[in-house]
């Protein structure tokens, strides 16, 4: 018995030590390293029993805990649970990847967290999405896959960049184009042909204010975040190889273009009895010839010579646009070397693009550079991004190259060395012949313009930034970013001196040669501090303070030189040195393009609870050299909440069924300074001019001393669902942006001696709708099925353009309007034509037919250039090794005004010598006759029946991918073999007659179209 009470007071002093010792606090050290790279992670979050804390830089982490567990948790990782032993030591803690978990994460640039926490507005798109697609303008690349954003493409030129609008146009004469920023800095549209997709790791759209607004000035329209890749080697800890390689062809796509063959061109010559065209001249049912402007009755040697010509016409029927236009090849190759070493990753890409354009003449062939590198010392940690880019782009003659380099929003002019043009202009019966040139002779015009004319623009493009953090303490850190994006376009214009064209210049009419050069560089610098903290169980908070300074710079100098030596080619070499004498001037021109800075102090609050709770504050001060000094500064705010319902109490019974329900709202204020064409137009500016033979100034713009901010008030309403594990899942949102003290021209008195000043006198307003929705509509092992849909609803309204203004013209079909949405269009409407006469009819200003035609009879329109409705279905299918991916994207609501369908279906004597359409077969002959095209006798004139829908429907991309499985010997050497065919632009449904409706404007003239374009190619991992 004393035995047994002994035992057993020994067992109950080991129980309560135990619990005594179970209940001691004691110091926990460790480091957080990720398990593939074995890298030290920062800002992991360690939570024990009674204590959180985070790790540093290098790293590491303290805590004092009463627990045996500790939980390691990281956005991108896996949590992982890691077991106290009582032996002590440093705790090593490896965090696996978790791409699922990696996809929610948000980089909105200067700060980034999960989605759960993010309160903004916006869209996420991998950069595996945009890879292998044969584009050479990432922005084209966006289309249909963000809802909201549409991309307005103005040419088919390969490395063109689109228009791009979010949410609407907010602005008249200011800027509309999102910010675009890569690795912090921010780029121009015009850099886009050098951005290579292949080394993008997301791409993030920004939306609403609280967004938005942490850009202040700049993020007026929007804002896109490209983020590049970052160094990450094998599992083993190997470096990585990766090769992508792809070849293909392009076409032009399906258009609705149907040009009358030679047939139909001399029947449609002998329908409207035109004695100069040779359908007419030479028919037998034509009793009379012209000689030397007199009607004289044909011979019987008369009729058979004209059945002679005409037996030679039928045996010509040339399709010129396959004679203009050809089967282009496109090439590309990269390689991606990527690893990691002790605290050190780095990624090196080298990349090559040679794209063929589908007209002759025009093309892209681009050499790209990236190496990014990261270390991680201490408490240093440096991030060090650079891309170089050199391409060579050649043009096609009257695209419109702009003096920044490439194609203007207003190009494809109509012209006869606009070889797209000709593809409409020319006559079916006319023999390919470079060298048989003339007026009305615009296939073989343009056929002589390829052989002696050259358009280069030679880019040389390079983005760098680096960025330092240096951590103080757990909870405090420095940071710093330094960044620069330049771009320089030497551009070229040849036009041989014996050539067609060459021989039409004003100047010396032999010929010209331009050479030009522009420079523009973007500096960024920002210095800052961010204190994160969490205490408690759930509270955490994050502050972000910055000073940055944003400088824009660029020029302009060119020169263009006459009287070519034709044995001397494409060269300065070639001109003729001007005098008074011989009329070869040159011209010379030069100018600053931009010339701007913009400083700011930046203040961001975020403060969660869990992941339920998430509230947003974000307060910024710029100031800007475009804007007088009295108006110079302007405060831009911006708040933001989210609510996660689910993880309340109350919802516990519905969580088996709803996955994710989350309410965010945001409200901020934001602006934009460029209302002007300079970036001084506030002052009275003035340029050189001669005076009695002397040098002297005069006024060249009136200025605006009391000019200010265009200023934006945003809402932003959303909720994101996810139902039954998230196989369905999505966000709607509604948003209200109003825009006041809108840039306008106002009018101005003539006797001031200027016909406009910009004011701030207008305000619009964009109201709309945006869901998207996902499925996986199957999920099994071996098949998964996902379908996306994304949708957009702009109603955009002009509110006011100030005192007694009630509309604007933007050009001769298009105004703004008190009342409507802006681009709405403008003109006298088309009634039809009178069965009876053939002759036109129009509609007056109160709906009433007319036969005359006046202008003062327009109204505007139920039209508009800028789509209220756009959006996109995605379909995905992964079936065991295969993977299928399709793409549709679509607009409704949009118009433009059609040049070529203007000149291809008149036939008055104005037009009449260029090839028409072939249903203007159905051209009026007779009394009795119903037919929308009117009487060849009657002149065609500008109505509302040029107006058309370009509303379609595109299967935009469809892709195609093996993963080829690999023997066990050749893994040895290769990880990763993938075979894979992409389509472009495969189809579009569309009521539009032409190549192509997509555009930057509201104009249709001939515009170069956009290619379908198939590719097939490999990619090997090492």
């Amino acid at each position: 018995m004393k035995y047994s009470i002994t035992t057993l007071l020994f067992a109950a002093f080991i129980f309560f030590f135990s619990l005594a010792s179970s209940g001691q606090r004691r110091l926990i050290r460790g480091v957080v390293l990720d398990s593939a790279s074995r890298q030290p992670l920062s800002g992991a979050t360690i939570r024990g029993k009674g204590a959180t804390t985070l790790s540093g830089a290098d790293g590491a982490f303290a805590l004092t805990t009463t627990g045996k567990t500790l939980v390691c948790s990281m956005v991108g990782y896996k949590d992982q649970d890691v077991l106290l032993t009582d032996t002590g030591g440093m705790v090593q803690v490896f965090l696996a990847g978790d791409v699922k978990s990696l996809s929610n994460l948000v980089i909105t640039g200067y700060t980034q967290q999960s989605k759960v926490k993010t309160v903004g507005s916006l869209t996420t798109i991998s950069g595996a999405t945009l890879q292998d697609v044969p584009v050479a303008s990432f922005d084209v690349m966006l289309q249909g896959r963000v809802p909201g954003l549409y991309v307005g493409t103005p040419t088919g030129q390969p490395g063109e960049a689109g228009r791009v609008t979010l949410r609407g146009m907010g602005s008249i004469n200011g800027n509309v184009q999102p910010l675009y920023l890569v690795d912090g800095v921010q780029v121009a549209n015009t850099i886009f042909s050098g951005l290579n997709t292949e080394d993008f790791e997301s791409v993030v759209v920004l939306k609403d204010a609280a967004s938005t607004a942490q850009y202040g000035s700049r993020g007026a329209n929007g804002v896109i975040v490209i983020t590049t890749r970052k160094g990450k080697g094998w599992e083993d800890g190997k470096v990585r190889v990766d090769y992508n390689t792809y070849y293909g062809i392009s076409q032009v796509n399906s258009s609705h273009v149907n040009p009358m063959n030679t047939n139909q061109r001399l029947q449609f010559e002998e329908i409207i009895q035109d004695p100069t065209l040779p359908g007419w001249a030479y028919s037998p049912n034509n009793p009379i010839k012209i000689v030397n402007g007199g009607s004289y009755a044909k011979t019987a040697s008369d009729y058979a010579y004209g059945t002679y010509v005409l037996d030679s016409l039928h045996k010509i029927n040339t399709n010129w646009a396959k004679v203009l236009l050809r089967t282009a090849v496109t090439q590309s190759d990269q390689v991606n070397i990527s690893g990691n070493n002790g605290g050190t990753n780095y990624y090196l890409s080298l990349g090559y693009l040679n794209q063929q354009g589908i007209a002759l003449n025009s093309g892209i062939e681009r050499y790209s550079l990236r190496g990014n590198i990261q270390n991680t010392s201490g408490i240093l940690k440096s991030t060090l991004n650079i891309g170089v880019v050199q391409a060579n782009i050649r043009y096609i003659q009257d695209e419109g190259t702009a003096p920044t380099g490439g194609a203007s929003a207003g190009g494809g002019g109509i012209a006869a060395n606009n070889p797209i043009a000709d593809t409409y202009f020319a006559l079916p019966y006319q023999k390919p012949d470079a060298n048989a040139t003339g007026p009305n002779e615009f296939g073989n015009d343009a056929l002589n313009e390829y052989a002696n004319a050259d358009l280069t623009d030679n880019q040389l493009e390079g983005i760098a930034s680096l960025n330092e953090v240096l951590r103080l303490t757990h909870s405090l850190q420095l940071t710093s970013t330094l960044g620069m994006s330049y771009q320089q376009d030497r551009i070229t214009d040849y036009l041989a001196p014996n050539s067609y064209f060459g021989q039409q210049v004003a100047t010396g009419n032999a010929g010209m040669y331009q050479d030009s050069i522009t420079m523009r560089y973007h500096l960024v610098e920002n210095i800052g501090a961010r204190y994160f903290k969490h205490w408690g169980s759930a509270n955490e908070i994050e502050v972000n303070l910055l000073g940055e300074a944003n400088r824009n710079y660029g020029t302009y100098n060119g020169y263009t030189g006459y009287g070519l030596n034709a044995q001397l080619g494409s060269s300065a070499a070639a001109i003729t040195q001007g005098s008074s004498t011989n009329n070869y001037i040159p011209l010379v021109a030069g100018s600053t393009l931009v010339n701007n800075l913009l400083l700011s102090q930046i203040a961001l609050l975020r403060y969660s609870y869990g992941s339920k709770y998430t509230f947003t504050a974000s307060l910024r001060r710029d100031g800007s050299s475009q804007v007088p000094t009295t108006n110079r500064y302007i405060n831009l705010y911006a708040l933001g909440a989210k609510w996660n319902i689910l993880e309340e109490p109350f919802m516990r019974g519905i969580r088996s069924a709803v996955s994710a329900l989350r309410i965010r709202g945001s409200y901020g204020l934001t602006a934009n300074a460029g209302g002007f064409t300079t970036d001084f137009g506030y002052q009275i500016l003035y340029a050189p001019t001669n005076y009695g033979g002397s040098t002297a100034v005069i006024p060249q713009s009136p200025g605006n001393p009391n000019y200010n901010w265009e200023i934006s008030h945003v809402g932003d309403m959303g909720i994101e669902f996810g139902f039954l594990d998230n196989r369905l899942y999505g966000e709607v949102d509604g948003y209200d942006r109003t825009t006041s003290n809108l840039f306008v021209n106002q009018n101005l008195s003539l006797t001031t001696g200027w016909p406009t000043v910009a004011a701030n006198l207008g305000k619009v307003r964009n109201v709309g709708t945006e869901i998207e929705l996902n499925a996986d509509l199957v999920r099994r092992r071996d098949l998964k099925v996902t379908l996306g849909l994304n949708f957009a609803y702009n109603k955009n309204t002009l509110l006011t353009l100030g005192a007694g203004e009630q509309e604007q013209f933007a050009d001769q079909v298009s105004m703004n309007r008190v009342g409507y949405p802006l681009g709405t269009f403008y003109a006298v409407r088309w009634g039809g034509v009178n069965p009876q006469t053939g002759a036109p009819i129009y509609l007056d200003i109160n709906g009433k037919p007319t036969s005359t035609y006046n202008p003062a009879n327009a109204v505007p329109l139920k039209s508009t250039w800028d789509p209220p409705y756009k959006g996109g279905v995605t379909l995905g299918v992964t079936y065991k090794r295969f993977d299928v991916s399709v793409l549709f994207s679509f607009i409704r609501g949009m118009s433009r005004f059609s040049y070529p369908y203007w000149y291809s279906h008149a036939a008055d004597p104005n037009y009449r010598i260029y090839n028409q359409s072939a249903d203007m077969l159905a051209v009026w002959q007779k009394a009795g006759q119903v037919t929308p095209f009117q009487g060849a006798s009657y002149y065609t004139q500008l109505t509302s029946q040029y107006v058309i829908s370009s509303d379609y429907i595109k299967l935009r991309n469809v892709s195609l991918s093996y993963s080829v499985p690999l023997s066990p010997e050749a893994s040895r050497y290769v990880r990763g073999l993938r075979v894979f065919v992409n389509g472009q632009n495969l189809y579009s449904w569309m009521k539009w007659k032409g190549y192509d409706p997509e555009d930057a404007n509201d104009i249709a003239q001939y515009e170069y179209p956009m290619p379908r374009t198939v590719t097939a190619g490999l990619n090997v991992s090492l």
